[in-house]
C-alpha cells in the first residue's frame, strides 16, 4: 500500500497533464502533484537511509539504505527540475516554439519517465527491473524530440535504438543469470528475486554467471554511457530539453549504475571475490575518462560539453567502484556531488539557450553584460563540476587518488592528466563563452546581435531557476563538508555493505 500511494501522485500528475484543456491546468496540475509526489518520495526513503539491512516491501519490491539513497537523489532533482522546466517550457511554448499537445506530452512523459526510474531502483524483481529500465528509454525518448527537427528526431532515434539493444542484451544476461539459478538448484519462485539470487549465488555455475554478468555490464553499460558505448549520450543531452538533460546527467545515468551495482554484488557473491568484476570497473571507467578529455578538446557546443562531463563523471565513479571496499565510499561521494552540480550546470544551460537560441559557444556574445545573474553561477557550477574547492567532487576525486596512487601509480598519473585537460577545457570554453565581447566593428556598423528572446526587456532579471541553481550550489558545498565529517563516513560505508561483497 506504501508503493501504491507512492506512486499515486505520479499517476495523478500524468492524467491531469493528458486531459488538460489549458496550458494553466496542464501546469499547476503537474506542479502541484509533481511536488507531492517528491516530497512523499524522500519521506518514504529518509528512514531507510541509515538502516544497512534489506527490508522487502511485499513480493516485489524491497528498500535498502542505497534503494533510499537513489531515492531521495531521483525526488530532489524531479522537484528541482519539475519547477524550472514551468519556466523553460513555459516559454518554449509562450514563443510558439512547441504546441500545446508537446506542452501537455512533456508534462505527462515527465512523470512516467521518473516513475520508472523510481520502480527500478525499488523493485526486487530483476525482470520488473529490466522493465522500468527500457521504460525509462520509452518514456524519455520523445521527450528527447519534443522539437520534431531533424537533428532532435536523429537524436531520439539514436538514443532509442542504441539503449534499447543495449538493454536487450542486459535481459539476455538476466534470463542466463536466473537460468544458472535454475541449474544450480535454486527455487523456481526465487530465480527472479535479487536478494534470492545474492542469497544463493554460490549455487550458480561460475562459467554461467561471468558470461551473464558481461551481458549486463555491457548491456546497461550502455544506458550508464561508458566508453565505447557512449555514442548516444552527447547527441541526446545536446537536444533534449535542458531539464530533461539535467534529470538525464544527474540521475538516469546513475540508476542505470544502481542496476548495474545489484548484479555485481550477485556475481562477486558467487566468486567470494570482488576482483574479477573489479578489473571489468576499471578498464571502462578508465576509457570513458580518457575519451572525455580527448573529446571536451574539441567541443564548440556548451550542452555537448556537458554531455562528455557526464561521460568523464560515470567512468570516474566506475573506476572507483573498482577500487573497492574503499573506493565504493569514493563513488558514492561523487554520485552525490555529480548530481547537483551537474543538473545545475543543465538548468544554466536551459538559460543560456532560452536567450540567445543557440548551443553554439562561438556565436554568444556579451553574456557577462546581458545575463549576469546566469553567467555567475554557471561559471561556479563549471568551478564545482571540475572538481575545485570547496566542491563535494574535490573530495571525492581526492579520495579516489589516494587508492589509485597506492593500488595502480602509473593509471593514478594518466588520470590526473586527463582531468587536467578537462578541467582546463570547460573553464577554457566557459570562460570564453561568458566574458566574449561583441565585434567593435559589428556594433559600429549596425549589424545585430545575436537574437535575444528576452531582449524586450533588457538585462537580465532574477528567476525561479536562478534560485534552484543556487540551492543546488549550496548543497554541493555543504557536502564537501559534511563527506569530511566522521559521519558521513558511517552512513556511507553502512550504504557500500548492499551492494560491495
Amino acid at each position: 500500500m506504501n508503493l501504491f500511494f507512492l506512486s499515486l501522485p505520479f499517476l495523478v500528475a500524468f492524467l491531469s497533464a493528458v486531459v488538460a484543456k489549458t496550458e494553466k491546468v496542464a501546469r499547476r496540475s503537474s506542479l502541484v502533484f509533481s511536488v507531492i509526489g517528491g516530497l512523499a518520495s524522500i519521506f518514504f526513503a529518509w528512514p531507510y537511509l541509515f538502516n544497512p539491512q534489506s527490508q522487502l516491501l511485499g513480493t516485489w519490491f524491497r528498500m535498502d539504505s542505497f534503494s533510499a539513497l537513489m531515492v531521495l537523489l531521483i525526488a530532489c532533482i524531479y522537484i528541482f527540475a519539475l519547477i524550472v522546466s514551468v519556466r523553460y517550457i513555459g516559454h518554449e511554448y509562450g514563443e510558439k516554439i512547441i504546441t500545446f499537445s508537446q506542452y501537455k506530452m512533456y508534462f505527462a512523459l515527465f512523470q512516467l519517465f521518473v516513475l520508472c526510474m523510481l520502480v527500478v531502483v525499488l523493485t526486487n524483481n530483476v525482470l520488473l527491473l529490466w522493465l522500468a529500465l527500457e521504460g525509462t528509454t520509452l518514456s524519455s525518448t520523445f521527450l528527447v524530440g519534443l522539437y520534431r527537427k531533424k537533428t532532435s528526431m536523429e537524436a531520439a532515434w539514436k538514443y532509442m535504438i542504441i539503449c534499447s539493444t543495449g538493454i536487450s542484451l542486459g535481459l539476455l544476461g538476466i534470463l542466463l543469470l536466473s537460468y544458472g539459478a535454475h541449474v544450480g538448484g535454486v527455487a523456481e519462485g526465487n530465480i527472479f528475486l535479487l536478494n534470492k539470487l545474492a542469497e544463493s549465488a554460490h549455487l550458480i555455475p561460475i562459467n554461467i554467471i561471468k558470461l551473464a554478468f558481461i551481458f549486463i555490464f555491457i548491456g546497461f553499460g550502455t544506458k550508464i554511457g561508458l566508453a565505447p558505448m557512449h555514442t548516444w549520450l552527447p547527441d541526446a543531452h545536446s537536444k533534449a530539453p535542458s531539464p530533461i538533460s539535467a534529470i538525464f546527467s544527474a540521475v538516469l545515468l546513475t540508476v542505470a549504475l544502481y542496476a548495474v551495482l545489484r548484479f555485481k554484488f550477485i556475481a562477486d557473491n558467487a566468486f567470494l571475490s570482488s576482483v574479477w568484476t573489479n578489473h571489468l570497473f576499471l578498464i571502462f571507467g578508465f576509457l570513458s575518462i580518457m575519451l572525455a578529455a580527448l573529446m571536451m578538446l574539441i567541443q564548440t557546443n556548451y550542452k555537448r560539453m556537458l554531455a562528455y562531463s557526464s561521460i568523464e563523471h560515470m567512468g570516474i565513479i566506475i573506476f572507483s567502484v573498482g577500487l573497492s571496499p574503499l573506493g565504493a565510499v569514493a563513488a558514492l561521494m561523487h554520485i552525490l556531488g555529480h548530481t547537483f552540480a551537474k543538473s545545475m550546470l543543465f538548468f544554466g544551460a536551459g538559460e543560456i539557450l532560452i536567450r540567445w537560441k543557440t548551443t553554439k559557444i562561438a556565436k554568444i556574445k556579451n553574456m557577462f553584460e546581458e545575463a549576469r545573474y546566469t553567467s555567475i553561477l554557471f561559471l561556479l557550477g563549471i568551478v564545482m563540476i571540475v572538481a575545485i574547492p570547496p566542491s563535494a567532487l574535490f573530495v571525492s576525486e581526492y579520495a579516489m587518488f589516494a587508492q589509485v596512487i597506492v593500488l595502480h601509480p602509473v593509471v593514478s598519473i594518466l588520470l590526473f592528466i586527463a582531468l587536467g585537460i578537462i578541467a582546463y577545457a570547460m573553464l577554457s570554453l566557459s570562460v570564453k563563452m561568458i566574458f566574449a565581447k561583441e565585434p567593435a566593428s559589428a556594433t559600429s556598423s549596425g549589424a545585430a546581435k545575436p537574437a535575444l528572446a528576452e531582449a524586450t526587456v533588457g538585462k537580465e532579471k532574477w528567476n525561479v531557476t536562478h534560485t534552484i541553481m543556487s540551492v543546488e550550489l549550496c548543497m554541493v558545498v555543504f557536502l564537501a563538508w559534511w563527506l569530511t565529517t566522521p559521519g558521513s563516513m558511517g552512513v556511507l560505508g553502512n550504504i557500500t555493505k548492499t551492494f560491495i561483497y
